[in-house]
């Protein structure tokens, strides 16, 4: 069957968007890793399905790693969502409602390609790891361990350390890790290592958990925005209330159309 596509990225993290409402996907884990191939597929960072819309959203949203496995959130995906449907004017005004497996998050368009998610509530704890210390965990939607090394971390290579904690026995169904440099007032650098997909260009929820553990250990003030610079871009986070709000890009890369396997059409 040839399926129809949507490539978008926030701060560079890239997914392959597929309004699915009225498809039949048998296995979307596998179709998730088959498109995201960056050789032999369409290449990004996971695969977003639109689905039908549950009581008070406007659209379902799930979403894929690179590697099969389904995320419970993403912070620069759900933003992209919000710019798919507003593209196509399926909502009437500024303001999206979009479940996930998070529950229903709030995206507001406050300029062309530029949005406002409602994240939620995080919560905090400090974890410990043989021969690490003063790593801060982040529930946010999803799960982070927050670094902050006194090494620079542009050429670092994150990889064996990112994994090495990503899949500990401390975290039954894996963790994203960032890696975190204070870099001025509420200015941070950061970079990520996704659960289920390796490293990436930028994180929504990453930059969160970044900007609440900032705050957590007094690095960053609270009553000010925090700007999260990522290889991708710049995300800003506002911390000041008990709901963490997320600001950033959204765009739209192009449109195509691959013949897959395992997707029918229920119309």
């Amino acid at each position: 069957m040839l399926l129809e596509f949507t490539k978008m990225q926030g701060v560079g993290n890239d997914y392959i968007y597929v309004d699915a409402r009225k498809l039949k996907i048998v296995n979307p884990n596998q179709l998730a890793k088959r498109l995201s191939d960056r050789h032999f597929g369409i290449g990004g960072d996971g695969l977003v399905l639109l689905l039908p819309a549950k009581a008070r959203a406007d659209v379902t949203m799930a979403m894929y790693n690179a590697d099969g496995s389904e995320g419970l959130m993403c912070g620069n995906a759900v933003r992209c969502v919000a710019q798919w449907l507003i593209e196509r004017g399926e909502v009437s005004n500024n303001l999206v409602r979009i479940a996930t497996k998070s529950g229903i998050k709030l995206v507001r368009r406050l300029r062309e390609n530029y949005y406002c998610v409602e994240m939620g509530i995080a919560k905090v704890s400090d974890v410990q790891l043989i021969g690490m210390h003063n790593l801060t965990a982040v529930e946010i939607g999803n799960p982070h361990v927050v670094l902050f090394p006194k090494f620079k971390i542009e050429n670092y290579e994150i990889s064996r350390l990112g994994k090495r904690i990503e899949h500990s026995h401390l975290f039954q169904n894996g963790t994203n890790v960032e890696f975190v440099r204070v870099v001025g007032e509420n200015q941070l650098q950061m970079r990520v290592w996704e659960r289920g997909s390796g490293e990436t260009l930028g994180c929504g929820t990453g930059a969160c958990a970044a900007a609440v553990a900032s705050v957590a250990r007094g690095f960053c003030n609270r009553e000010k925005l925090i700007r999260v610079m990522l290889p991708g871009g710049e995300l800003v986070v506002d911390c000041s209330q008990e709901h963490i709000r997320l600001l950033g890009p959204a765009v739209t890369v192009f449109h195509g159309i691959i013949e897959v396997n395992g997707v029918k059409n229920e119309n």
